[in-house]
């Protein structure tokens, strides 16, 4: 919004302003949602790994973290529902989804790489937009 002085034009900034960025970081957040969710739901029936160590073969059951990923997938999912938003509490829910979403990503990265690096990416991006732009209050 510009407003016209006797002097130079001054440009103010609102929340979800040009561009608007606050649904784009909803956007974000539901595609890491729906990676996270549908990678959840393909590895719960083979979620056993092997590793190669000195003592032998050591099989890793990992079905507990990936069902923590799976609720961490649909509480993504409804950050990015409430970011676009733009209320003190939507950015700071979707905050805390992000932050989840990174340790998830952070303990099954080795066992999915390609899957941990997409939607820590894309989170980050969306926590990015909503630091800029959402209404934040310490």
């Amino acid at each position: 919004m510009t407003q016209r002085t006797d002097g130079p034009v001054v440009t103010t900034s609102t929340p979800g302003g040009p561009g608007r960025p606050l649904p784009l970081a909803g956007a974000l957040l539901c595609g890491a949602a729906v990676i996270d969710v549908v990678v959840s739901l393909g590895d719960l029936t083979t979620n056993q790994y092997a590793s190669l160590s000195r003592e032998g073969v050591v099989l890793h059951d990992i079905s507990g973290w990936l069902r923590a990923h799976l609720v961490v997938g649909v509480l993504l999912g409804l950050a990015g529902v409430v970011a676009p938003l733009g209320r003190i509490w939507s950015t700071w829910a979707a905050l805390v989804a992000v932050a989840l979403g990174v340790l998830a990503d952070l303990v099954t990265g080795p066992f999915h790489p390609v899957q941990a690096l997409m939607t820590t990416g894309l989170t980050l991006a969306a926590a990015r937009l909503l630091v800029r732009y959402g209404r934040l209050r310490c």
